[in-house]
């Protein structure tokens, strides 16, 4: 009995401990987002993380996005924060700074320029780098027009283009940037602007996109950067520019 007691105990907590992402992926947004935000009150980083991520790529990715994004994406900065994950938590509040109401971004402001300044410091103390390279490719549909596209990484624009925007639609990558970083948390920015065509304004959305993401690279080991844009539905009869950003 004891033999089976123990047995039964070592399953329960293997269940647990992989019902984090599990649990995650298969639950409600509501009952992610709410499950999120009370982990972190109790400062569960790390199940704080999983839920809200999940309710971020849930409920937040695409144009409508839901009403609880901004705190969604407040909250996981800090939880990524109180982590050390400097590179992420910028992420977060950045993402946070996109979102309705934009009125109110002073506290996600003040708290992004806090961690961009820890992350800086971070880095200046990091003696090994590796070397980095990011490539673009635009796969918007023939409605749009590319009108200009900036990459900045750690807080430092490094390629930006405006009238040549145009010929990075193509079915290859292009290469925009490279060069050599510390090793450890980085944060690469892209902001990419699209117009439409004459007479497509029905079923085309103009936009001005802002997008980010966290990476890691090491000491003598090369890291790429894919990103592409893309046209989808927006769930008004129009397509919308969208980014992605994939490690090659």
């Amino acid at each position: 009995m004891a033999k089976l007691t123990a047995a039964a105990t070592w399953l329960a907590a293997g269940l647990s401990v992989s019902c984090g992402i599990s649990c995650s992926m298969g639950a409600d947004p509501s009952e992610l987002y709410e499950r999120g935000v009370k982990e972190s009150r109790a400062e569960q980083w790390e199940p704080a993380i999983n839920d809200l991520e999940s309710f971020v790529r849930k409920a937040c990715d695409g144009v409508r996005a839901d009403k609880r994004c901004r705190k969604a994406d407040m909250t996981l900065g800090a939880a990524y924060e109180h982590r050390g994950a400097l590179a992420r938590a910028w992420v977060a509040y950045d993402a946070a700074l996109t979102l309705p109401p934009r009125d109110q971004g002073a506290a996600a402001l003040e708290d992004r320029s806090r961690v961009e300044q820890q992350l800086r410091d971070q880095q200046n103390g990091v003696a090994g780098k590796g070397p980095v390279m990011v490539r673009y490719r635009d796969e918007m549909t023939d409605e749009f027009t590319a009108r200009s596209v900036l990459v900045s990484i750690d807080f430092n624009p490094v390629h930006e283009r405006n009238k040549g925007a145009a010929e990075l639609r193509s079915d290859e990558f292009t290469q925009l940037w490279s060069g050599v970083l510390p090793a450890g948390e980085h944060v690469l920015v892209i902001e990419a602007a699209h117009a439409c065509k004459p007479g497509t304004a029905a079923h085309c959305a103009a936009s001005q996109l802002h997008r980010s993401w966290s990476f890691s690279s090491e000491a003598h080991t090369p890291t790429g950067l894919d990103v592409r844009a893309f046209a989808e539905s927006g769930g008004d009869d129009r397509v919308h520019p969208a980014l992605e950003m994939k490690l090659h």
